[in-house]
């Protein structure tokens, strides 16, 4: 009496995902499956229950299908992962035949499994397209930091490459070189973030970015501003000094007060550059005037 109730249940979640009727907010943005595929590795079909996965032109159950990769077929991986329809995709290598199949079902049945190092008749492919350029800046979008590396490319690929520090999520860097397409499938910049030179990541997959272009700067200023005019900021707690307000945006300007280590204002405009610094006009408890960013690799303030 109790397994009707059961296989109804399954019956109905098998239908929802062969018809690709999964909610919207995961399809498109969210997947639950860790993903155990690696750009630079090898996979095959799991030869249970014996059935096929499609090669499709495009990461979705929608695009044409140009193919198929039998039970038990082992593929180079030369690109992904990219988030689609709740389901994890890879951009695969099957006999020469190109194209993306799905990981499993998006919840916890995989179609795909690792199968070791296969050498891809072709070289693996970074699919994301790239939007920094090199003598411009770029930033770590908010959140989690990005890693900085000696080499472009991950240890876990075989990359002679280790981690030398990392930029904050929001962080300002300079592009220095790149791209390259490093053996896990990802764009590699040569950045200079404070005085940290080394190779970060753009991002993962198809569409996953962890940096982006960033174009609020002036070549006269040092320092990559961090900072952004309607939004609060606070006097850095190194080296424990407080920052003065000044009366007009240069070092000439009369100090009319000052920001004590730690302290939080309100910046009202800018950046304003002068004297080889960024010049902020804050809100300080009432008191209104400008205040420099930072000098000869040290930032004074920091986004709050």
């Amino acid at each position: 009496m109790k397994r009707k109730p059961i296989l109804m249940l399954v019956l109905a979640a098998l239908l929802m995902a062969l018809a690709g009727t999964a909610d919207t907010a995961q399809a498109q943005n969210y997947c639950t499956q860790p993903a155990r595929l690696y750009a630079g590795g090898g996979g095959r079909v799991i030869p249970i229950p014996n059935l096929p996965n499609r090669l499709r032109s495009s990461p979705s159950i929608y695009d044409p299908v140009i193919g198929q990769i039998p039970a038990g077929g082992s593929f180079s991986v030369v690109g992904g992962p990219h988030c689609s329809g709740g389901m994890q995709w890879w951009r695969v290598n099957y006999n020469g035949a190109i194209g993306w199949t799905a990981e499993g079902d998006g919840y916890n049945r995989y179609w795909l499994e690792p199968a070791g190092i296969v050498p891809p008749p072709y070289p693996i492919e970074c699919v994301m397209p790239n939007r920094l350029t090199v003598g411009g800046y770029g930033r770590v979008t908010p959140g989690l930091p990005n890693v900085v590396r000696t080499a472009p490319g991950t240890t876990s690929t075989g990359a002679n490459s280790q981690v030398i520090g990392q930029i904050p999520g929001g962080g300002v860097f300079a592009v220095l070189g790149g791209p390259q397409c490093g053996t896990d499938g990802r764009s590699w910049w040569q950045v200079n973030y404070n005085g940290l030179v080394g190779w970060t990541a753009e991002g993962q997959g198809y569409d996953q970015y962890w940096v982006e272009p960033w174009y609020n700067q002036t070549p006269a200023c040092g320092l990559p501003t961090r900072l952004s005019a309607g939004r609060y900021g606070r006097v850095t707690t190194y080296p424990n000094l407080p920052n003065r307000i000044r009366s007009t945006p240069t070092f000439g300007g009369a100090v009319v007060g000052q920001i004590p280590p730690g302290a939080y204002f309100y910046a009202l405009s800018g950046p304003t550059c002068a004297d080889g610094v960024y010049w902020w006009q804050v809100n300080y408890n009432g008191v209104v005037g400008w205040t420099g960013e930072g000098q000869n690799g040290t930032y004074w303030l920091e986004p709050a």
